[in-house]
């Protein structure tokens, strides 16, 4: 028998209890009014319906005359979830998780989360995620504070690939007007980037969704390919930012700390060499730039920049920067 996920098991819920309940003046619901209803296509609502039937069993009929569904058993029910205590300890310590970015999109849908579960168990559950531990807390990170209702909305101009126009406050303050067509929203560090076409270019560019003025619907439809891999995309990067050509790093960090930058993943193509005096080589392969110098810069003076010449020049360049500044006199 396959394994039913969860969310899948609360749609499974909902189509039973509606062709169990049937339509008002006795009518029996189609396949089309439970796709409206659960927010999904004509075709998963046929997927779930023949698994329901072929898996669990469900004695799930369609009347051609009353051109709906109806349950030869009304007395029928799915097999019950249970959690075991790992299971409940994870959900505990994912919802503490999220807890340093209340008042953020990532808040969007962590409060029907355990609603959710609590639906998918059968009995009588409760599960609070602040009561099931006290034994784990999660220091955050700094983040940025966005309007839900505005990741909301460039949510919906991505998934409905619109068009729009947005004045836009570049790093340094510049305002900017663009015409951007978003094709993925991503997290990163504490705040929400909007990948996007800008308009009369090929390659996707990164906007800070915080740094957003005011968003114009154009009347034209989105451009850039239908199909955006952002996986791909972004493997390359170093943090959110990509450009350019894909270029091979060589980091020494010192022996003080090694351990710190060895226990940690920092690309998805490293690879790290402990040398016998304790330091360790780190070597990776990216097309980021802008934040590749500001996490070496973040080491110093602990971690050298062997490769390639342009970053070790770059580096140097921000240091003498920095040693100006702050070397003046108050």
């Amino acid at each position: 028998m396959k394994k039913i996920t969860r969310p899948r098991l609360v749609r499974y819920r909902h189509l039973l209890e509606r062709i169990r309940q049937g339509l008002p003046e006795g009518r029996l619901p189609s396949a089309g009014i439970l796709a409206r209803e659960l927010g999904v296509s004509w075709h998963t609502i046929h997927r779930d319906l023949n698994a329901l039937r072929d898996d669990e069993g469900a004695p799930i009929l369609y009347d051609p005359s009353r051109k709906g569904y109806v349950l030869a058993d009304t007395g029928w029910t799915l097999r019950p979830v249970l959690l075991n205590q790992r299971e409940v300890f994870a959900f505990s310590v994912a919802a503490r998780m999220l807890q340093p970015f209340r008042g953020t999109p990532l808040e969007l849908g962590l409060s029907t989360l355990f609603e959710k579960i609590e639906r998918s168990l059968e009995g009588v559950v409760t599960l609070s995620a602040e009561a099931l531990t006290d034994h784990v807390s999660m220091i955050p990170d700094d983040y940025v504070g966005l309007d839900p209702e505005r990741w909301t909305a460039m949510a919906e101009h991505v998934e409905r690939r619109e068009a729009i126009s947005v004045i836009y406050q570049t790093f340094s303050g510049e305002r900017k007007r663009y015409r951007l067509s978003p094709v993925h929203l991503a997290a990163y560090h504490g705040n929400w980037y909007v990948l996007a076409f800008p308009e009369g270019r090929d390659e996707v560019r990164t906007f800070a969704l915080s740094r957003f003025g005011r968003v114009r619907v154009l009347s034209r439809p989105g451009w850039g390919p239908r199909e955006f891999d952002a996986a791909g995309h972004l493997e390359d990067a170093f943090g959110i930012n990509r450009g350019g050509e894909v270029f091979r790093v060589h980091v020494r960090a010192s022996a003080k700390i090694a351990t710190y930058l060895g226990e940690r993943v920092w690309h998805a193509s490293q690879r790290m060499v402990r040398r016998r005096d304790g330091s360790l080589d780190v070597f990776f392969e990216t097309r980021g730039w802008k934040e590749l110098v500001r996490w070496v810069l973040s080491w110093q003076p602990d971690l050298e920049v062997l490769a390639p010449r342009s970053l070790r020049e770059r580096v140097r360049e921000k240091m003498r920067e920095g040693v100006k500044v702050n070397g003046r006199g108050r």
